[in-house]
């Protein structure tokens, strides 16, 4: 769509959103034009409702691109499983990447951050179990585990680990669409998708799937934790993330998580990104609260909007 009929879409969208405020007060979704949970205006899905939407508005008359449907990661060795999969999904409204193999999908997330990873866990190379660990260790991605394996020690290791759902095949796709929207309800704007790298200003630039910072030209490797802290401030810019979420997000499940720990690792990171960690530019805290991340977050590709919750 070009800027002209973009521009076209959001004013339309702007009058239906004030002809349905009522509906907008309402808990839930925007019930305009869409089934489920989608709002479709002239091609453009917005999930999320009343956030989006606003978001939808003002990001059409700044002339930013918008993200508008979630991004499904598929990773199964089975391509005619991978074939099924995509297009069940696809169906159901949403975006899809897929790897047959855990290298494969590791390598995906450069091309993009999912707002959801579907794991199978029986793979040659890497075993799902490993693929989990390796991107639960610096992103903060909601996982559902999809697999043959119905043993109950395979489905306790993978939700007390890693995933947030564990079905077992077969299954019926009713079934799996329903679990995959519950999960991405409960994640909400916390499971909007990032890019890769994105651009903090002249003087910062994040790349989350190599675990660097680039801070006034030098390049800084950053450590698991620090990564996924970062990550976990960033995608919330603007707004207090609670040192109870960090920890519960930042540490992995075997390592014990207390806020002294915390308050070490956000001073770690303010010396590696800060021009006077004393003085912090970008992670500010609220005593007693958590920490908030100040900054203009655009991906290294351009201006983006992220359009889920």
């Amino acid at each position: 769509m070009d800027q002209q009929g973009l521009s076209l879409a959001c004013d339309k969208l702007h009058h239906i959103v004030k002809r349905n405020r009522k509906e907008m007060d309402e808990p839930g979704h925007i019930p305009v034009q869409g089934e489920g949970e989608t709002l479709l205006l002239q091609g453009i899905q917005i999930h999320g409702g009343r956030s989006a939407v606003r978001r939808a508005i003002l990001a059409g008359r700044q002339g930013v691109n918008i993200v508008n449907r979630y991004r499904v990661l598929i990773v199964d060795d089975d391509a005619m499983a991978r074939e099924i999969l995509k297009r069940i999904l696809e169906h159901a409204g949403y975006e899809v990447m897929t790897a047959g193999s855990g290298p494969e999908a590791l390598r995906k997330l450069h091309d993009g951050i999912p707002h959801l990873v579907v794991v199978d866990l029986m793979m040659p190379d890497m075993d799902g179990f490993e693929l989990c660990r390796r991107i639960k260790s610096h992103l903060d991605v909601p996982i559902m585990i999809l697999s043959a394996v119905a043993a109950l020690e395979s489905k306790v290791e993978g939700l007390q680990m890693y995933a947030e759902d564990y079905i077992v095949k077969p299954f019926e796709k009713e079934e799996l669409v329903a679990r995959i929207q519950r999960v991405l309800r409960r994640f909400g704007e916390s499971a909007g998708v990032e890019q890769p790298e994105v651009v903090i200003d002249p003087d910062l630039q994040i790349n989350f799937v190599q675990h660097w910072a680039r801070v006034r030209g030098k390049q800084l490797t950053l450590t698991p934790t620090e990564s996924k802290l970062l990550f976990l401030l960033v995608r919330n810019a603007g707004r207090v993330v609670t040192n109870e979420t960090l920890l519960a997000k930042a540490w992995d499940g075997d390592e014990e998580a207390y806020e002294e720990g915390l308050r070490v690792h956000i001073s770690r990171l303010r010396a590696k990104i800060e021009p006077q960690p004393n003085k912090p530019t970008y992670i500010h805290t609220k005593r007693g609260v958590g920490y908030r991340f100040n900054g203009k977050v655009t991906s290294s590709q351009g201006p983006e909007l992220a359009l889920a919750g």
